[in-house]
Protein backbone atom coordinates (compact mmCIF):
# COMPACT_ATOMS: atom_id res chain seq x y z
CA UNK A 1 0.00 0.00 0.00
CA UNK A 2 1.29 3.67 -0.58
CA UNK A 3 0.00 6.62 0.57
CA UNK A 4 0.27 10.38 -0.59
CA UNK A 5 -1.62 13.21 0.69
CA UNK A 6 -3.48 11.63 3.83
CA UNK A 7 -1.14 10.64 6.70
CA UNK A 8 -2.97 9.87 9.69
CA UNK A 9 -6.19 7.92 10.79
CA UNK A 10 -7.81 9.03 13.35
CA UNK A 11 -10.75 6.28 15.55
CA UNK A 12 -13.47 6.45 17.56
CA UNK A 13 -13.98 4.38 20.07
CA UNK A 14 -17.75 3.29 20.94
CA UNK A 15 -18.72 2.64 17.26
CA UNK A 16 -15.56 1.93 15.69
CA UNK A 17 -13.26 0.40 17.99
CA UNK A 18 -15.69 -1.49 19.93
CA UNK A 19 -19.23 -2.47 18.90
CA UNK A 20 -21.48 0.39 19.25
CA UNK A 21 -22.47 0.84 23.01
CA UNK A 22 -25.91 2.33 22.04
CA UNK A 23 -27.63 -1.33 22.69
CA UNK A 24 -26.74 -0.62 26.31
CA UNK A 25 -28.93 2.27 26.35
CA UNK A 26 -31.95 -0.02 26.40
CA UNK A 27 -30.62 -0.94 30.14
CA UNK A 28 -30.79 2.15 31.25
CA UNK A 29 -34.50 2.90 29.68
CA UNK A 30 -35.86 -0.31 31.50
CA UNK A 31 -33.92 1.10 34.32
CA UNK A 32 -35.21 5.44 34.04
CA UNK A 33 -39.35 3.55 32.98
CA UNK A 34 -38.71 6.14 29.90
CA UNK A 35 -38.15 5.01 25.93
CA UNK A 36 -34.86 4.25 24.07
CA UNK A 37 -35.29 8.20 22.59
CA UNK A 38 -35.87 9.80 25.30
CA UNK A 39 -32.91 8.84 27.15
CA UNK A 40 -30.94 9.13 24.12
CA UNK A 41 -32.19 12.64 23.98
CA UNK A 42 -31.84 13.24 27.74
CA UNK A 43 -28.14 12.18 27.95
CA UNK A 44 -26.69 12.17 23.90
CA UNK A 45 -28.63 14.57 22.43
CA UNK A 46 -26.05 17.09 20.42
CA UNK A 47 -29.02 19.35 20.07
CA UNK A 48 -30.34 19.82 23.52
CA UNK A 49 -32.26 22.67 24.37
CA UNK A 50 -30.49 22.76 27.97
CA UNK A 51 -26.91 22.81 29.24
CA UNK A 52 -25.85 18.84 29.28
CA UNK A 53 -24.17 17.64 32.78
CA UNK A 54 -22.91 14.32 30.77
CA UNK A 55 -21.18 16.92 27.67
CA UNK A 56 -19.88 18.32 30.93
CA UNK A 57 -18.53 15.05 32.43
CA UNK A 58 -16.91 14.40 29.12
CA UNK A 59 -15.11 17.51 28.70
CA UNK A 60 -13.66 16.85 32.11
CA UNK A 61 -15.13 19.57 33.92
CA UNK A 62 -18.23 17.16 35.96
CA UNK A 63 -17.67 14.48 37.90
CA UNK A 64 -20.05 11.77 38.10
CA UNK A 65 -21.30 12.98 41.55
CA UNK A 66 -24.41 14.37 43.60
CA UNK A 67 -23.88 17.72 42.02
CA UNK A 68 -24.02 15.42 38.68
CA UNK A 69 -27.49 13.63 39.75
CA UNK A 70 -28.78 16.71 40.61
CA UNK A 71 -28.03 18.35 37.25
CA UNK A 72 -29.25 15.33 35.47
CA UNK A 73 -32.77 15.20 37.97
CA UNK A 74 -33.89 18.85 36.94
CA UNK A 75 -33.47 17.57 33.34
CA UNK A 76 -35.45 14.36 33.76
CA UNK A 77 -38.22 16.62 35.75
CA UNK A 78 -39.16 17.91 32.45
CA UNK A 79 -40.53 13.91 31.80
CA UNK A 80 -41.37 13.21 35.31
CA UNK A 81 -38.75 10.75 35.22
CA UNK A 82 -35.75 9.56 38.52
CA UNK A 83 -32.04 9.70 37.67
CA UNK A 84 -30.38 7.19 39.29
CA UNK A 85 -26.99 8.00 39.79
CA UNK A 86 -25.42 4.58 41.71
CA UNK A 87 -27.08 2.69 38.44
CA UNK A 88 -25.74 5.75 36.38
CA UNK A 89 -22.30 4.82 37.62
CA UNK A 90 -22.23 1.43 37.17
CA UNK A 91 -23.71 2.04 33.71
CA UNK A 92 -20.66 3.91 32.82
CA UNK A 93 -17.75 1.91 34.87
CA UNK A 94 -18.89 -1.66 34.51
CA UNK A 95 -19.58 -1.77 31.11
CA UNK A 96 -18.69 -4.91 28.79
CA UNK A 97 -18.02 -3.70 24.84
CA UNK A 98 -16.73 -5.90 22.43
CA UNK A 99 -13.82 -5.27 20.53
CA UNK A 100 -14.69 -4.68 16.53
CA UNK A 101 -11.48 -7.25 15.16
CA UNK A 102 -11.92 -5.85 11.61
CA UNK A 103 -11.37 -2.09 12.91
CA UNK A 104 -8.10 -3.59 14.62
CA UNK A 105 -6.90 -5.67 11.68
CA UNK A 106 -7.40 -1.75 9.88
CA UNK A 107 -5.21 -0.13 12.40
CA UNK A 108 -2.68 -3.09 12.35
CA UNK A 109 -2.57 -2.92 8.58
CA UNK A 110 -2.19 0.73 8.52
CA UNK A 111 0.50 1.08 10.85
CA UNK A 112 2.47 -1.42 8.74
CA UNK A 113 1.87 1.12 5.71
CA UNK A 114 4.11 3.80 8.21
CA UNK A 115 0.17 5.39 8.33
CA UNK A 116 0.11 7.10 11.76
CA UNK A 117 -2.84 6.43 14.08
CA UNK A 118 -4.67 7.63 16.70
CA UNK A 119 -8.25 6.98 18.96
CA UNK A 120 -10.21 9.99 19.75
CA UNK A 121 -12.89 9.47 22.03
CA UNK A 122 -15.68 11.37 24.21
CA UNK A 123 -14.83 9.62 27.26
CA UNK A 124 -15.09 9.74 31.22
CA UNK A 125 -12.51 8.89 33.47
CA UNK A 126 -14.79 6.38 34.62
CA UNK A 127 -15.21 4.59 31.86
CA UNK A 128 -11.58 5.00 30.48
CA UNK A 129 -10.97 1.11 32.34
CA UNK A 130 -13.46 -0.41 30.15
CA UNK A 131 -11.50 1.02 27.24
CA UNK A 132 -8.68 -0.43 28.53
CA UNK A 133 -10.07 -3.86 29.28
CA UNK A 134 -11.43 -3.92 25.65
CA UNK A 135 -9.04 -2.89 22.64
CA UNK A 136 -5.37 -2.95 22.70
CA UNK A 137 -4.98 1.02 23.44
CA UNK A 138 -1.10 0.36 22.87
CA UNK A 139 -2.05 0.39 18.92
CA UNK A 140 -2.16 3.90 18.73
CA UNK A 141 0.55 6.78 18.49
CA UNK A 142 -1.53 9.08 20.64
CA UNK A 143 -4.54 9.04 22.16
CA UNK A 144 -7.23 11.58 22.72
CA UNK A 145 -9.47 11.84 25.30
CA UNK A 146 -12.05 14.43 25.62
CA UNK A 147 -12.36 14.36 29.36
CA UNK A 148 -8.36 15.21 29.39
CA UNK A 149 -7.93 17.85 26.88
CA UNK A 150 -11.15 19.67 27.90
CA UNK A 151 -13.66 19.48 24.94
CA UNK A 152 -15.26 16.69 23.08
CA UNK A 153 -16.45 15.59 19.39
CA UNK A 154 -18.13 17.51 17.67
CA UNK A 155 -15.72 20.86 18.79
CA UNK A 156 -13.65 22.12 16.32
CA UNK A 157 -10.68 22.17 18.39
CA UNK A 158 -10.43 18.66 19.54
CA UNK A 159 -10.11 17.77 15.75
CA UNK A 160 -7.60 20.30 15.59
CA UNK A 161 -5.51 18.90 18.48
CA UNK A 162 -5.34 15.76 17.69
CA UNK A 163 -3.42 16.48 13.63
CA UNK A 164 -1.05 18.73 16.19
CA UNK A 165 -0.26 16.14 18.61
CA UNK A 166 0.59 13.58 15.45
CA UNK A 167 2.25 16.25 13.93
CA UNK A 168 0.64 16.57 10.09
CA UNK A 169 -2.09 18.81 8.67
CA UNK A 170 -5.78 18.31 9.29
CA UNK A 171 -6.00 17.72 6.16
CA UNK A 172 -3.93 15.04 6.12
CA UNK A 173 -5.93 12.93 8.34
CA UNK A 174 -9.09 10.70 7.89
CA UNK A 175 -11.56 10.49 10.77
CA UNK A 176 -13.43 7.24 11.47
CA UNK A 177 -16.47 8.01 13.42
CA UNK A 178 -19.93 6.27 13.35
CA UNK A 179 -21.74 9.52 14.61
CA UNK A 180 -22.73 12.07 11.67
CA UNK A 181 -22.60 15.03 13.51
CA UNK A 182 -18.47 14.00 14.61
CA UNK A 183 -18.19 13.08 11.07
CA UNK A 184 -19.15 16.84 10.09
CA UNK A 185 -17.13 18.27 12.98
CA UNK A 186 -14.11 16.59 11.75
CA UNK A 187 -14.78 18.17 8.26
CA UNK A 188 -15.22 21.47 9.79
CA UNK A 189 -11.86 20.96 11.14
CA UNK A 190 -10.32 20.56 7.48
CA UNK A 191 -10.41 16.47 7.95
CA UNK A 192 -11.87 13.68 5.82
CA UNK A 193 -14.66 11.88 7.29
CA UNK A 194 -15.75 8.11 7.31
CA UNK A 195 -18.66 7.15 8.80
CA UNK A 196 -18.85 3.93 9.83
CA UNK A 197 -21.37 1.37 8.33
CA UNK A 198 -20.18 -1.50 8.54
CA UNK A 199 -16.52 -2.96 9.48
CA UNK A 200 -15.90 -4.85 6.04
CA UNK A 201 -17.44 -1.67 4.10
CA UNK A 202 -15.65 0.81 6.35
CA UNK A 203 -12.56 -0.63 6.32
CA UNK A 204 -12.89 -0.37 2.52
CA UNK A 205 -13.67 3.68 2.13
CA UNK A 206 -10.86 4.19 5.34
CA UNK A 207 -8.48 2.27 2.50
CA UNK A 208 -9.21 4.45 -0.14
CA UNK A 209 -7.76 7.60 1.36
CA UNK A 210 -4.22 5.40 1.62
CA UNK A 211 -3.82 3.92 -1.56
Amino acid sequence: MSYGKFQAAIFDYGGVMAKSPLGRIEMLATQFRADKQTIIQLILGENADFDNPWFEAECGRQPLDETFAEKMQKIFNQHELIFNLEFFRSWVADAINEPDLIMEELVHELKESKIKVALLTNSVPEFWPVIEKTINTRLFDCIIDSSVVGFRKPDKRIYEFASRVLSVRTSSCVMIDDLTHNIEGAQNAGMQGVLFTTPEETKLSVLKYFR
